[in-house]
């Protein structure tokens, strides 16, 4: 039987936490994707805050700038690459998360 904390074992390279994107990237990727994100979502959220009259979009558009704005940070300021991927990829995440929860918000309004 082996055992799973057995440092010898070999990579399972389909685990999450064995992707390129999470252990080897210096985190230009996140930056990349985050930035392309943010110019579309924050065009809609922009769109829904001045054709709909929706407040929450112009949140929105300042949640996004405000979320890229960190991970901006996060790429230039942490000195642990894993730590720094994680945290890119959360960032990211939740800028994707919250402004479906407020397209969702305004759509049900």
């Amino acid at each position: 039987m082996t055992d799973p904390h057995d440092e010898r074992r070999e990579v399972d390279p389909t685990l999450v936490r064995n992707q390129g994107s999470l252990t080897t990237s210096e985190g230009t990727v996140w930056l990349a994707a985050a930035s392309v994100a943010a110019v579309l979502v924050g065009g809609m959220m922009l769109a829904l805050w001045w054709r709909l009259g929706a407040p929450l979009g112009l949140v929105g558009a300042l949640v996004t700038v405000a979320l890229l704005l960190a991970m901006i940070v996060v790429r230039y300021a942490v000195a642990s690459r894993r730590g720094r991927l994680i945290t890119l990829a959360a960032l990211f995440w939740l800028m994707v998360v919250a402004d479906l929860a407020i397209v969702l918000i305004v759509a049900a309004g």
